[in-house]
C-alpha cells in the first residue's frame, strides 16, 4: 500500500473522520450508524476503529476512510486522497502534472475568494461609502460580534474597486473564473459582478469561501435585490448550503435542521441561538443539498417565506425531502413574513412556533381546509387533491390512517373513497443523486461477498468451486481466484500473500464476523444457505438470457438455434430444482 495513505490512515481515526458525516453510536467494540448511502432508519452500517474499516448490512457498500469520502463526497479517489491528507497535514508527492495544475487552481480560486471576502470585510468595517451598509445591518439587528463571524462585507458601488485591488496579485482570468469579475463582450476589459451590495460570503463544508450572495442596498433599475456567484470549479451550487458550516455540528447532536431561504434569515436565527438554521442562497433546494444534509440528521423543520415564493419552495421541498426518508414539519410564522421579522418580534416568539412546528400534513391540512369551502363538491375536490398525495407519502400505516381519517371528517366523504384515491396514486420521483439514497450493491454482489467472506471464516473453498469464475461480478474475480487456488484459505496467509488485495480480504471478514456475531448464526451453517441462494440467483439471470435469445431465434426461424436454446433452457430448469 502506498506509503502516504498508511501515514494518513496512522493520522486520521476513522470514527473521527466519518463523524463529519454521520451520527454514530457505540455498539460493543464497534460502533453503529445510519447508513447515509442509501434510506434506512434502523443503523445498518458498522464501523470497526481497530481496523479501520466500515460495512453497511443494508446496501453492502464498505471500505476505509478513502472509500467513505469517495461516496460522501462524490468524488475520485486522487480528491478524496487529496481531502484526507489535508485534515493530516500531509503533503502529497508525485502528483501528474495535470493534477498538480488542477489543485493550483483550486487552491489560487480558494485564494481569491479569502482575499475578496477580506478586501469586502475591510470596506464594510472601515470605508466611508460602506456607512449606510453598516446602518443597514445595525438596523436589522445583527451585533457587530455577528457581522464578523459572518464575515460580512460590502461591495463598493464602483465597476473596478475589487479588479484593480485583486489585480494586484492575481492574474485577471483567474478573477473572472472565481465569478467576481466580468469580462466586457468583445474585449479585453472586466467589471466588478458585485457592485453596490452587502456581501454574504458562502462557505464550503470545510470552511473555505466559494462563493458570495450580494444583496443590493439602494434598488436600481433592471438589477435583482440579490445576486450569487456563478458556478466555478470550486462552487456548485446545487451542493452547497449557507451556515452548514457554522451549525453542523449543532445540527448533528440536536438531530434537526431549520432551513430557510434568506442569508438573513439564517444569520439572524444563528444570532438568536438557533445555530440550526441553514439556507440554499437564493436557488431552489436540489436533492444533492438534501443528500448532505442527510449526513448530520433526520429531522427538518422548513421555515420559508409566508408569499406565493415560500409556498411553492416549500412544496417543491417537501417532495425531495420525503423521497429521502426525512421527518419533516413546518414552521407556522403567524404575523410574519419570514424567519427574521419573527425573531425581531420576539426570540420567544421564534422559539415557540419552531417547537410547536406541526407535521407536514397538519400543516397543509388546516391551510387547504382554509382556503377551500369543504362543504362544497368543488372544494372538496381540491382538498382531497391536494391533501391525498400527502398521506400517501406518509410511510407510518398508524399515521397515515389518522389522517384519511381526518380528511374524511374534515370534507364528509366516506373513509373507503379517500383510501380508493391513495391507493391509486402514483407519484413520479425526482432523479436521486449518486451519493445518496441510491448508492447500493445489487443482490447477487451482496452474495458474492457474503460468500467469500463466509469461506474466509470456516477455511474452505468447497462451494465457491461449485461455480464458474465468470458467475462472479468483476469486483470479486481477484478475491475469487486467489480462494480457488489456496488449499485452505486463511486471512492471516492470503493477505501477505497478496497484499494487494489483503483490504478487499480484511473487509469481506469483517463483514461476515460481524453478521456471523449478531445475527448467531452457524459459519458451516451460513456458507451452504449463501451459495445456494447465489446458485439459484445466478441460474435465474442465466434463465432470463436464454429466454431472450430463444425469443430472437423464433423471430428468426432458426430452429436449429431455437431447438439447441430450448435444451439448455430445460437443463438450468433442472438444475434450478435440484435435478442435478
Amino acid at each position: 500500500m502506498n506509503t502516504q495513505v498508511l501515514e494518513i490512515k496512522e493520522r486520521l481515526p476513522i470514527t473521527e473522520v466519518l463523524a463529519d458525516y454521520i451520527q454514530m453510536k457505540k455498539a460493543g467494540v464497534n460502533f453503529k450508524a445510519v447508513c447515509p448511502f442509501h434510506n434506512e432508519k434502523t443503523p445498518s452500517l458498522v464501523i470497526s476503529p481497530s481496523k479501520q474499516i466500515w460495512h453497511c448490512f443494508g446496501c453492502g457498500l464498505g471500505g476505509d476512510i478513502f472509500k467513505f469520502i469517495e461516496l460522501s463526497e462524490n468524488v475520485e479517489f486522487r480528491e478524496a486522497l487529496k481531502i484526507l491528507a489535508d485534515r493530516a497535514g500531509i503533503e502529497l508527492r508525485k502528483p501528474t502534472q495535470e493534477e498538480v495544475q488542477k489543485q493550483q487552481k483550486s487552491r489560487d480560486l480558494y485564494e481569491i475568494n479569502d482575499s475578496a471576502a477580506k478586501y469586502f470585510e475591510r470596506v464594510l468595517w472601515e470605508s466611508e461609502s460602506a456607512k449606510e451598509a453598516r446602518d443597514y445591518l445595525k438596523k436589522r439587528g445583527l451585533t457587530d460580534r455577528t457581522i464578523q463571524n459572518w464575515r460580512l462585507g460590502y461591495a463598493p458601488d464602483d465597476f473596478h474597486y475589487l479588479e484593480n485591488f485583486l489585480a494586484k496579485k492575481y492574474d485577471k482570468k483567474d478573477i473572472e473564473l472565481a465569478g467576481l469579475i466580468i469580462k466586457k463582450d468583445n474585449s479585453f476589459e472586466y467589471f466588478d459582478r458585485f457592485r453596490g451590495r452587502i456581501m454574504f460570503p458562502i462557505l464550503n463544508i470545510h470552511g473555505q469561501v466559494v462563493g458570495f450572495t450580494g444583496r443590493l442596498l439602494k434598488e436600481k433599475e433592471n438589477a435583482g435585490k440579490y445576486i450569487n456567484s456563478p458556478e466555478t470549479p470550486i462552487y456548485n451550487k446545487s451542493h452547497e448550503l449557507y451556515g452548514l458550516y457554522q451549525g453542523k455540528n449543532i445540527i448533528r447532536k440536536e438531530n434537526r435542521c431549520i432551513l430557510m431561504e434568506g442569508n438573513m434569515d439564517v444569520v439572524s436565527s444563528h444570532q438568536a441561538g438557533f445555530a440550526q438554521a441553514v439556507a440554499s442562497s437564493g436557488t431552489a433546494l436540489t436533492t444533492e443539498q438534501f443528500t448532505i444534509l442527510k449526513r448530520f440528521c433526520e429531522n427538518l423543520i422548513f421555515a420559508f417565506d409566508t408569499d406565493a415564493a415560500g409556498s411553492g419552495a416549500t412544496k417543491r421541498a417537501l417532495e425531495i425531502a420525503l423521497n429521502l426518508g426525512f421527518n419533516v414539519k413546518i414552521v407556522e410564522m403567524r404575523g410574519a413574513k419570514d424567519p427574521d421579522e419573527l425573531i425581531k418580534k420576539g426570540i420567544g416568539l421564534w422559539q415557540k412556533a419552531v417547537d410547536s412546528a406541526p407535521n407536514f400534513v397538519e400543516f397543509f391540512f388546516d391551510k387547504t381546509l382554509k382556503e377551500f369551502d369543504p362543504t362544497s363538491v368543488d372544494g372538496k375536490r381540491e382538498i382531497v387533491k391536494i391533501l391525498a398525495p400527502l398521506i400517501y407519502r406518509m410511510s407510518e400505516p398508524v399515521t397515515r390512517a389518522h389522517f384519511v381519517r381526518k380528511l374524511s371528517d374534515g370534507v364528509n366523504v366516506a373513509e373507503s373513497a379517500i383510501w380508493d384515491i391513495i391507493n391509486r396514486i402514483s407519484l413520479p420521483r425526482p432523479q436521486i443523486a449518486k451519493t445518496a439514497g441510491n448508492i447500493k450493491k445489487s443482490r447477487q454482489e451482496i452474495l458474492e461477498d457474503q460468500l467469500l467472506g463466509m469461506t474466509l471464516i470456516v477455511g474452505d473453498n468447497k462451494y465457491i468451486k461449485e461455480f464458474r469464475t465468470e458467475d462472479f461480478s468483476a469486483g470479486s474475480f481477484s478475491v475469487v481466484r486467489v480462494l480457488l487456488e489456496a488449499e485452505k484459505p486463511d486471512l492471516s496467509k492470503l493477505s501477505k500473500a497478496h497484499p494487494e488485495i489483503a483490504e478487499q480480504l480484511e473487509l469481506l471478514n469483517f463483514a461476515a464476523t460481524v453478521e456471523n456475531n449478531e445475527q448467531g448464526l452457524d459459519p458451516q451453517v451460513e456458507v451452504a444457505r449463501v451459495a445456494g441462494e447465489l446458485k439459484r440467483l445466478i441460474l435465474h439471470k442465466r434463465m432470463e438470457e436464454v429466454t431472450q435469445n430463444l425469443m430472437a431465434a423464433e423471430k428468426a426461424k432458426d430452429k436449429n438455434l431455437a431447438e439447441k436454446l430450448s435444451i439448455e433452457f430445460s437443463k438450468l430448469s433442472d438444475q434450478l430444482r435440484g435435478r442435478y
